[in-house]
């Protein structure tokens, strides 16, 4: 008996990239319903803070445990799973009746996005194997859409209909993918025979695994920590409005897709470690050149140029490690996931200590030690990848 073809690469890879954007609803939308919730259940400030760690903290150990899930059981059950969660946290959020209910909700949607956006970023590598670094970049721009323009949309929603109205909306948004999800037929799953553990171990201590996965350990942080404080650093040091500080934060958000779309057709051209190397310079000197700035027009530079250098870090890297790693790719991710999801707990806390003890500028200047070990490992990654994976075999080599 034979089985139900898959369904076409195209639509797979349109339901991968509304994963995406949910997932980047999922992880945005929290602030624009801050305040009403905030209103609604009667909490303090400080708890509010609380509820943005009952969000991302399920992730780092959600991640990890999804890829192997995604190994052994399929990226459909896992995706449909995810957004199935996230959908019913959503909804009890919208009727939560005290704030230690809306924090296990959250914790709920942590673990649900998290899962569906394992499950969506393994998957497209998987149809397009042939290039999977330029697929993975396209993939991406949805997160950023839904997690850079949404929330705009959910405050006006908020204001406009009401906070019920708004959190059903979402969740709707969410249930639809779940549909399109559940009426197409995904590849199989790697084993499904069982899941081989000794490979995995073996995968676990492979050094490109372990390049890769520092590699994204200082991306990240780099990612979170610039557009975590740039509106700080633009406020304090160069006095600039809270008004234009959002618009240069939205503008470093866009030029990450920017960057992500250009990178899509680069990496047609040029390998994808390559790049990764060359935007690993091009953030150091982005960063650079916004820590010595004297003025809004030369922050704004660095800005930009660390917005369009930083953008195909994450999908090329996710795209290598796919190319080298393609049967254990969903453990694979979970690891390097996992290491970058933990950067958010050190580098940004430690630019807030230089920033309180000395100046926001020094703390903007932390990050370039960041950036420096980024390129130097993403070096080292790059002559590895040369003599162990493209340096022709002795057979392929004519007498």
């Amino acid at each position: 008996m034979t089985s139900e073809p898959q369904t076409r690469a195209g639509y797979l890879m349109g339901t991968a990239c509304a994963g995406l954007f949910t997932f980047g609803v999922m992880t945005s939308f929290l602030g624009a319903v801050l305040p009403e919730l905030s209103c609604r259940l009667g909490f303090t400030l400080a708890r509010s803070g609380t509820l943005f760690s009952f969000l991302y903290l399920p992730q780092v150990p959600m991640v990890f445990l999804a890829g192997p899930l995604i190994d052994r059981f399929g990226k459909k059950p896992i995706l449909v799973a995810g957004l199935l969660f996230s959908a019913v946290a959503l909804v009890g959020m919208a009727y939560a009746p005290s704030y230690t209910v809306l924090g296990a909700l959250l914790v709920l949607l942590g673990l649900g996005g998290s899962s569906a956006m394992s499950a969506s970023n393994t998957l497209i590598p998987e149809l397009y194997p042939s290039n999977p670094s330029s697929a993975l970049n396209l993939a991406n721009i949805f997160f950023g859409v839904g997690a850079i323009f949404f929330p705009w949309l959910v405050a006006f929603a908020t204001e406009r209909w009401g906070l019920v109205a708004t959190l059903w909306f979402i969740a709707a948004l969410v249930l639809l993918v779940t549909g399109v999800a559940l009426a197409q037929r995904f590849p199989r799953a790697a084993f499904t025979g069982g899941f081989d553990w000794a490979e995995a171990v073996r995968v676990a201590v492979d050094p490109a695994v372990i390049l890769l996965g520092v590699v994204l350990f200082f991306y990240s942080s780099l990612e979170i920590s610039t557009a975590g404080w740039i509106r700080t650093f633009l406020e304090k040091e160069l006095d600039v409005l809270p008004q234009s500080s959002k618009l240069i934060l939205t503008l470093f958000w866009i030029m990450m897709m920017v960057g992500r779309l250009t990178a899509s057709q680069v990496v047609k051209k040029v390998r994808a470690s390559v790049v990764v190397l060359a935007a690993s310079v091009g953030g150091l000197a982005g960063l650079l050149i916004m820590a010595l700035a004297s003025n809004l027009w030369v922050a704004t530079a660095g800005i930009v140029l660390c917005g369009l250098s930083y953008a195909p870090v994450f999908p090329n890297t996710a795209g290598t490690a796919s190319t080298y790693f393609a049967r254990l790719f969903g453990t694979v991710f979970g690891m390097l996931m996992t290491l970058a999801l933990l950067s958010g707990a050190v580098i940004p806390p430690a630019i807030g200590y230089v920033a309180e003890r000395s100046s926001v500028r020094t703390g903007i200047g932390l990050l370039g030690g960041a950036a420096t070990l980024l390129l130097v490992m993403q070096g080292i990654f790059v002559r590895y990848e040369r003599r162990r994976f493209l340096a022709p075999s002795p057979s392929s080599v004519s007498p």
